[in-house]
């Protein structure tokens, strides 16, 4: 089931914004779920910018536990604005960014009242490679079927625990195909959860404030008498108070729906939360064995039979198969410094195409600091202007190598 609901409208911003909605359906375990997604771009003044985005980035945006496809609306707004500084300058303007469309986890936000007969009654029965299969069926089978898209490059930018599903979304497709059939140019992976080792799995290795959250869930406020009721609350208290006001706005718009009482409650239930605290770290190794595998092909894209550097494999002209970009917190609160220089090893091959450090936030930046999570973001997006070297793997001299944007700060758990 396809169909695109009315647009709506963002102007609270420099450049304003036309949303439009999807629903979809995804069989990826042999279980039938529907899928919510909505589509962000600037409100069109003329038609020069069809023309000029057509070998523009479309951006593919996961969202972490118990968030839902909204949280990224604050964050899209500063990225269509850094944009558009950015192409003032130019002559002609060309914009970098077509559009950006986010996606809820099945079991959550709208798509949880769309299944909300399996979310609420089986929600074991849920998988990250469900969350997975919607950016496939999105990409191939949606926007792929579509011509005006035959050009653009789609990256995956996924938070938080949907970064396996971003990296699982490509084991849908062959090596060869992911290099040479444009599927997607790049992965953005911001806090990954993402076990750097089987060891991990243990809760004995996760932070304190890790395991509090998951021990907190079964038992967390749940309803309010209304909206307006569940906002106050939420400001006194944290996390939510040190959200930004407008991702607070839209968790309680669109992650709160009535209840039998007549009131409000989640629409990603407590139990829902729960277990994928409880599957979290675990249900990513999956993830983390693919990540190794993208790691390792990117690292020998070009080498002959015996495994060394041919003639023609050059920093000029080395293109990996798809670029692996990391954006951390230099906070370290939900995710350990150990864990993440983990997953940052060497010697177990997975070397990133850039990693960053986006000072002074936590694991929550998307939700606290939507701002600087655009810049850093920006900062990537804007290395695939033709005067800039490529982020998507294109004319770059430094493919390969990891590249650290700025130093990482120390252990600040007790900031939250």
């Amino acid at each position: 089931m396809e169909g695109f609901g009315s647009d709506e409208f963002i102007a609270n911003v420099m450049v304003a914004l036309e949303t439009s909605s999807l629903t979809f359906e995804t069989h990826t375990t042999g279980l039938s779920l529907l899928n919510s997604a909505k589509c962000y771009r600037p409100l069109q003044s003329d038609s020069t910018r069809d023309d000029q985005v057509k070998q523009g980035l479309v951006l593919l945006m996961a969202h972490g536990t118990g968030y839902h496809k909204e949280h990224w609306e604050p964050t899209i707004e500063h990225l269509f604005d850094l944009e558009s500084e950015f192409t003032s300058t130019k002559t002609p303007p060309t914009p970098t960014i077509r559009e950006c469309w986010a996606i809820d986890v099945q079991n959550h936000g709208e798509a949880a009242m769309l299944n909300e007969q399996i979310t609420r009654e089986k929600p074991e029965a849920w998988s990250i490679w469900d969350y997975a299969d919607s950016f496939v069926t999105l990409r191939r089978d949606i926007l792929g079927s579509n011509p005006s898209y035959r050009d653009n490059k789609f990256v995956l930018v996924a938070h938080s625990a949907s970064a396996t599903a971003a990296i699982l979304a490509t084991t849908f497709f062959p090596l060869p195909i992911l290099q040479t059939q444009n599927i997607f140019h790049s992965l953005v992976l911001i806090e990954p959860a993402i076990a750097p080792t089987p060891a991990f799995v243990d809760s004995a290795l996760h932070t304190p404030l890790y395991r509090a959250i998951s021990l907190l869930m079964t038992n967390r406020k749940d309803t309010w008498a209304s909206k307006e009721e569940a906002r106050v609350w939420m400001e006194k208290k944290i996390p939510w108070g040190m959200w930004d006001a407008r991702v607070l706005k839209a968790y309680v718009d669109f992650g709160l729906v009535d209840n039998a009482k007549g009131g409000v409650t989640l629409s990603c239930t407590r139990q829902t939360e729960a277990l994928a605290y409880e599957r979290g770290i675990r249900q990513s190794l999956p993830g983390l064995w693919q990540l190794n595998l993208l790691c390792s092909a990117n690292a020998h894209v070009g080498d002959n039979e015996a495994g060394t550097r041919t003639a023609s494999k050059t920093k000029e002209n080395y293109k990996p198969i798809i670029p692996i970009h990391i954006v951390w917190g230099d906070i370290d609160d939900l995710f350990s410094r150990e864990m993440k220089d983990r997953l940052e090893d060497l010697e177990q091959g997975r070397v990133f195409t850039s990693v960053t450090r986006v000072e002074d936030v936590g694991h929550m930046m998307i939700q606290t600091s939507p701002q600087a999570t655009a810049k850093a973001l920006w900062d990537i997006f804007s290395e695939s202007t033709p005067d800039a070297v490529s982020f998507l793997g294109e004319n770059s001299e430094d493919q390969g190598t990891q590249k650290p944007r700025n130093p990482r700060r120390g252990n600040l758990h007790s900031r939250l």
